[in-house]
């Protein structure tokens, strides 16, 4: 497959440094020789500045978007391709790298780059909380609350998670969630610990939600878990990276493709293995949190061009 304007977008942040964007650079320079008849770098700093830069690089002809970085990155700027048909490859560089892993690249970033050019374009379905995109998954529990630890680690990788998991969870309050599933089935966890809406097989560090997850069936997997059954849950945690969730002592399973979650207060949600803040005012939804589900096909390319915007957070 060949592409006209490849724009490549680049995080500095990850990884080491500047000797692995050389590898990167060369692999480039090397495998998508024959796949790109004009190939850009872009290095934003900010998740403002990757919106801006994706929007001028589809204003200029862009077929195709590679981005290179973790989750986060690949958030920032998938969600401004939502709907435009332009494909996204994906470059692992973090820590996680959640998207990556459950497409089976490499994670050496040199040979993942090779992948690539050989790869085929493959539909994605794209998740929605509050109006705001994700793509790997999304959390409100416990689960979310360790990525404010996270993010004060000094280091990057599993055992930074593991070490924000349990410092997070001695500060954790949980609050009530009342669940919708599909405008039908409802019901309340009085004290979450685990509420996390999967798209992809894992969340990243090859941890699993769902090893047989299909990210383009219109669906999203929900797996959830009581406070009480936390300590069950932690002690047989390492089969979460064999077999998922499904064997978690006392997991809740749903899968769906429209979920309502209310609770009294509004907190932060986890998105791609980012915080973002509720979307509203308490105020004016009174905690409501609503998820759902579509996949990016023709359909939605066509509504989204009726409404002359590229994404819903426009």
């Amino acid at each position: 497959m060949t592409f006209r304007k490849v724009r490549v977008f680049y995080n500095r942040r990850s990884g080491p440094g500047a000797s692995r964007f050389h590898r990167v650079e060369e692999a480039f320079s090397k495998e998508w020789r024959d796949a790109a008849e004009d190939l850009a770098w872009y290095f934003p700093a900010s998740r403002e500045e990757s919106a801006r830069q994706v929007r001028a690089a589809l204003a200029d002809g862009a077929d195709c978007v590679v981005v290179c970085g973790g989750d986060g990155t690949v958030s920032s700027i998938g969600r401004e391709l939502v709907g435009t048909g332009v494909p996204m490859g994906v470059v692992p560089l973090g820590s996680g790298n959640g998207l990556a892993r459950h497409f089976g690249q490499d994670l050496d970033p040199a040979a993942s780059v090779a992948q690539l050019a050989r790869g085929a374009v493959r539909d994605l379905d794209v998740g929605y909380a509050d109006d705001a995109p994700f793509f790997v998954s999304a959390s409100v529990a416990w689960d979310a609350e360790l990525v404010r630890a996270y993010d004060k680690m000094p280091l990057r990788g599993v055992g930074s998670y593991v070490l924000a998991g349990a410092v997070s969870l001695l500060d954790y309050a949980p609050q009530p969630l009342a669940v919708t599933v599909d405008g039908a089935e409802t019901f309340t966890i009085e004290a979450p610990f685990l509420f996390t809406i999967g798209n992809v097989s894992g969340w990243g560090g090859g941890a699993l939600i769902d090893p047989d997850s299909d990210p383009s069936d219109g669906k999203m997997e929900l797996v959830a878990g009581r406070r009480r059954d936390a300590p069950r849950m932690l002690a047989d945690i390492a089969s979460v990276f064999t077999t998922g969730t499904s064997s978690l002592p006392g997991a809740i399973r749903r899968s769906f493709h429209d979920l309502l979650v209310e609770r009294p207060e509004g907190r932060p949600i986890q998105l791609d293995g980012e915080l973002v803040a509720a979307g509203r005012s308490n105020a004016e939804i009174a905690g409501e949190l609503y998820l759902s589900v579509g996949t990016v096909k023709a359909h939605v390319h066509h509504i989204f061009g009726k409404l002359l915007v590229r994404n819903r957070s426009q």
